[in-house]
């Protein structure tokens, strides 16, 4: 078993950008890969022990086993503990797992020049040769054959790759919705209302399970390539790389007709002129003007529906948060994990139907609070805004290359895209979503690591 383990501890990180690149491919097929992943990891973790110094701190190891410990204590007060139970295996372990390999096989040592020792000069070598590591990502060419392009992509730091994973994949994404509005292919859902909206036929959704779900994946994608696009404004092909990928998203993003999306979108975008580059707001003003001509008049009609009053699908959501205030009161420890659709009948205050399931609130923040209390939404507010975002707030300001500043940039402006998007719909509900939530998190305090490396 110790060869297997030896043999294994060098295809694990392969095995993990397989399947960061998978993740909003299709969901089952991504719990196989977390999975089978997680099993070899843990299995050289346990023949080799830890070959790294730990990526967190103690605290924030803390906070992340405290907010998986009140998960578990909170499935006591679920109406249907063996569900959710069994959710919680399901759900919480594929976060878990995929967060584990992600800390452990993220991220390489930086290595010194010549084996120098410990000394100034090899912490000045290891700055060096991060930092030549950013050259390289700079860069990188786009010609050359497979075979060097490869070559070239594996030579980058493996956080960069794991970013370059998740946005070539997002293209493919992108392309395959666009084409769904192309081809007017309608999803097996109804996700509009004809009476209200007769200029729109087609709400895309892609390899993702609804058009919401779909944008709230597209805000985190136009956050990177906008962060990516912002830092290398010296390589004009990455540049290019990065606006035909943000413009992909962006197009796509405007054909789910998520309202509540293009407005996190909006938003995210507002945050990037203030605190990165005010230079940005005319281009900014002019790409939505675009959107608003190219999506005509049912982007219009998306649009004035939000402030009219007879959109039954806005009407919904105030029900649902009346629904879930009431339950928050009554429960102020929680419904429990995957909870909330067993409580849901009784407060269904709107439709007074009790067949009617409703797996979450439409917003994240009091979907958190409802299932896991007042204290479990304090400790993800922590997890979130107390150890993440300020990591992310660090590099996005002192990062030592581009490309970290560009991680940092682009999770502070997924977090403004999370949020706003969030008040209005719980997309994070969706266990893909989910795991990208936890891979961007793991993937900002792997960059801090390195930003922060002393040998």
């Amino acid at each position: 078993m110790k060869r297997l383990a030896d043999y294994l501890d060098n295809k694990i990180y392969y095995m993990l950008l397989f399947t960061v690149a998978v993740i909003p491919l299709h969901q089952e097929f991504t719990a196989f890969c977390v999975g089978v992943t997680f099993v070899a990891a843990a299995l050289v973790a346990y023949y080799r022990g830890r070959q790294q110094p730990c990526v967190l701190k103690q605290w924030q190891q803390v906070l992340l086993y405290l907010l998986l410990a009140i998960g578990v204590v909170s499935l006591y007060f679920s109406k249907n503990k063996f569900i959710s139970f069994w959710n919680y295996v399901y759900v919480a372990g594929q976060y878990s797992a995929l967060f584990f390999v992600l800390l452990r096989y993220g991220w390489q040592r930086p290595q010194v020049f010549g084996g120098a020792s410990c000394t100034d000069a090899g912490k000045e070598a290891s700055a060096s040769t991060l930092n030549a590591d950013a050259a390289s990502a700079s860069d990188l060419s786009l010609t050359g054959g497979l075979q060097g392009l490869w070559q070239r992509f594996t030579a980058l730091p493996r956080p960069l790759q794991l970013m370059g994973a998740f946005l070539a994949v997002s293209a493919l994404v992108s392309l395959i919705g666009i084409a769904q509005k192309t081809l007017g292919v309608a999803g097996e859902g109804i996700w509009s209302d004809p009476d209200q909206f007769p200029d729109l036929k087609v709400r895309v959704y892609s390899t993702l399970v609804n058009p919401n779900i779909l944008a709230g994946y597209l805000v985190l994608v136009i956050s990177y390539c906008t962060a990516f696009f912002n830092q290398t404004k010296g390589y004009k092909r990455w540049r290019a790389a990065f606006a035909l990928g943000g413009a992909l998203a962006a197009l796509c993003l405007l054909y789910t007709y998520s309202r509540g999306n293009w407005l996190a979108c909006a938003a995210m975008l507002l945050t990037f002129c203030v605190l990165f580059c005010r230079k940005a707001f005319l281009p900014v003003l002019a790409g939505g003007t675009v959107a608003l001509a190219v999506g005509g008049r049912a982007v219009l009609q998306r649009l004035s529906s939000i402030t009219s009053g007879e959109d039954t699908s806005a009407a919904l959501r105030v029900a649902y948060f009346e629904s879930t205030t009431s339950v928050i009161e009554d429960f102020p420890l929680g419904v429990g994990w995957y909870g909330y659709r067993f409580v849901y009948p009784d407060y269904n205050f709107y439709l007074e139907d009790t067949s009617v399931i409703m797996y979450h609130c439409h917003n994240i923040f009091l979907n958190v609070c409802s299932e896991l209390g007042y204290h479990g939404l304090l400790v993800f507010l922590l997890v979130w805004w107390g150890v993440f975002l300020p990591a992310a707030w660090a590099l996005a300001h002192h990062g030592r290359s581009l490309w970290l500043k560009a991680m940092g940039r682009g999770y502070v402006l997924a977090t403004v895209g999370i949020a706003v998007g969030g008040l209005t719909d719980h997309v994070y509900f969706n266990t893909q979503m989910g795991l990208l939530f936890w891979l961007m998190g793991g993937l900002t305090m792997l960059c801090s690591k390195l930003n922060n490396y002393e040998t």
